[in-house]
């Protein structure tokens, strides 16, 4: 495994975000991986196996860290000082300084041409990117990609409630303030994230598979390659991947699957995603 770790790159606001990077032979294309929420590469296992398969087939893979690792860290700064970050304390929106940076840090190890993949809410990042900055990229990789407002909905009948109290602790000048709960019986967050990513105008709404509006604005800008699937075994909220591609009407090479007998994390199944990543770049003869 021709792997190094870089940890040496820092965002426009000076956060150090570690990579990693499974070398290729070649330079020619780079698939930059964003994680789901809280996640990190020991959690993605799967995204091991796939960096692996595509290195040994001269593409690159650069599994990018954003601020949103782990749930909740000290993330390192320029100046020697520490932010305390992580899942609970993140801002949709500052997915674009992260993913700047990745691509930055691509480019820098010298790759022609990248490949955006997101998994779980790393889907919901790239999308917004795309949507925000337009980038020259050949194409998005979209795994296992969620509803998050209308899945946390669904769950979470108290939602109003905690929207609430979260703003109520944001006009207190209190964003970093935890909720009283739990959110999903999961992880505590803070009322600037709370508030941040389920608001009724959320950035973060830019799958919504349950409610499907008549316009989906941010996912319908994308006109470049898609490659989306998700685990059989995923809960429905995942399944409805015809529906994407119904609403990816700029884009005229949209490919979709269906893991079969696997997870949201494709649990014995890693070998067969990374498969269908290096044969979709192939098929396609994405250039």
């Amino acid at each position: 495994m021709n792997v190094e770790f870089i940890n040496d790159a820092y965002t426009v606001d000076e956060l150090r975000l570690p990579m990693v990077h499974f070398k290729s032979d070649e330079k020619e294309i780079c698939v930059i991986f964003v994680h789901g929420m809280c996640q990190t590469i020991i959690d993605n296992y799967f995204a091991i196996v796939c960096g692996n398969i595509l290195a040994k087939n001269k593409i690159g893979f650069l599994y990018a860290h954003n601020r949103g690792y782990s749930i909740e860290n000290d993330i390192l700064k320029k100046d020697g000082t520490y932010q305390r970050g992580g899942c609970m304390y993140e801002i949709f929106e500052d997915c674009l300084l992260d993913i700047d940076l990745a691509i930055q840090q691509a480019k820098k190890l010298g790759y022609k041409k990248i490949i955006l993949m997101g998994h779980s809410y790393g889907c919901n990042k790239v999308i917004y990117y795309y949507y925000k900055k337009r980038p020259n990229i050949l194409g998005l990789i979209l795994a296992s990609a969620p509803d998050m407002l209308g899945s946390h909905f669904s769950v979470q009948d108290d939602y109003k409630d905690l929207l609430e109290e979260a703003e109520e602790n944001i006009k207190n000048n209190e964003p970093k303030k935890l909720l009283y709960k739990m959110i999903e019986e999961y992880m505590y967050m803070s009322s600037g994230t709370y508030y941040n990513w389920y608001h009724e105008h959320s950035s973060l709404d830019n799958l919504p598979v349950i409610r499907n509006p008549e316009k989906w604005e941010q996912f319908e800008s994308i006109d470049v390659p898609i490659l989306t699937f998700s685990g059989e075994n995923e809960t429905d909220n995942y399944l409805h991947l015809d529906l994407l591609k119904a609403k990816a009407i700029n884009c005229r090479n949209f490919k979709y699957d269906y893991i079969k007998g696997t997870n949201h994390f494709y649990k014995d199944k890693e070998k067969e995603v990374g498969k269908l990543i290096l044969n979709w770049i192939k098929d396609f003869k994405i250039s």
